[in-house]
């Protein structure tokens, strides 16, 4: 019978592509670039469970959580997870989701339910100019988009177009993943003068079940 692999490398393939391997991996992680690909697993995993659930984040209403009822059921996830994280912290303002690491890491998110592209521009200008330092570990954020509405693909594509005519000097690349629902852009961080990189995700909760 062969023995359990302890090492640390053996704990990290016992355990990747698991949500205890996000967290192994950050709490391992030796620089910036292995922090945000913990993060961004984390807040993947975080967020498909309320796809999983999204039957019971319909609201009392029908018409969805509000965006901070949502956003704090994310940060507690990633809390457990082992990740430290703050709802509504005051970085250059109240953002919605902070997660600070070793090294003067820092990771944003401002997060939207989707009420129109309006509102998505507000959120990604939030995070853009006044919430994020654009600075070595602190050049990448996320924009968190929870769609209610059908066709949260569609809905996605339309933000890109949207995007990218309201900030002429944007560059946009597609998920390296290949995630329909997910989408990167980059630009000059108007503070640090760095390239400062967004991630831009989906979140399907549209529920309307057919079988009754």
């Amino acid at each position: 019978m062969s023995q359990p692999n302890h090492t640390v490398a053996g704990l990290r393939q016992a355990h990747a592509g698991t949500q205890f391997g996000a967290s192994l991996e950050y709490a391992l992680a030796q620089d910036h670039a292995a922090r945000l690909s913990a993060v961004q697993s984390a807040v993947d995993y975080a967020c498909n469970l309320l796809e999983q659930h999204k039957h019971k984040k319909q609201g009392a209403d029908g018409k969805g959580l509000s965006e901070d009822e949502i956003t704090l059921q994310i940060c507690e996830m990633l809390e457990m997870a082992g990740f430290q994280t703050a709802h509504d912290a005051v970085i250059g303002g109240h953002c919605d989701i902070v997660v600070k690491g070793k090294n003067l890491f820092l990771w944003l998110a401002e997060a939207k339910k989707h009420d129109g592209y309006d509102w998505l521009s507000k959120g990604f200008q939030q995070l853009s100019t006044r919430y994020s330092t654009g600075t070595i570990g602190q050049d990448h954020g996320e924009v968190l988009v929870y769609c209610y509405t059908k066709d949260a693909k569609a809905m996605l594509a339309k933000w890109r177009e949207e995007l990218q005519a309201r900030n002429a000097n944007l560059k946009i690349a597609d998920s390296s993943t290949g995630d329909a629902l997910v989408f990167h852009s980059m630009h000059k961080h108007s503070s640090s003068g760095l390239d400062f990189h967004v991630r831009h995700k989906a979140i399907a909760l549209y529920w309307a079940p057919k079988d009754k």
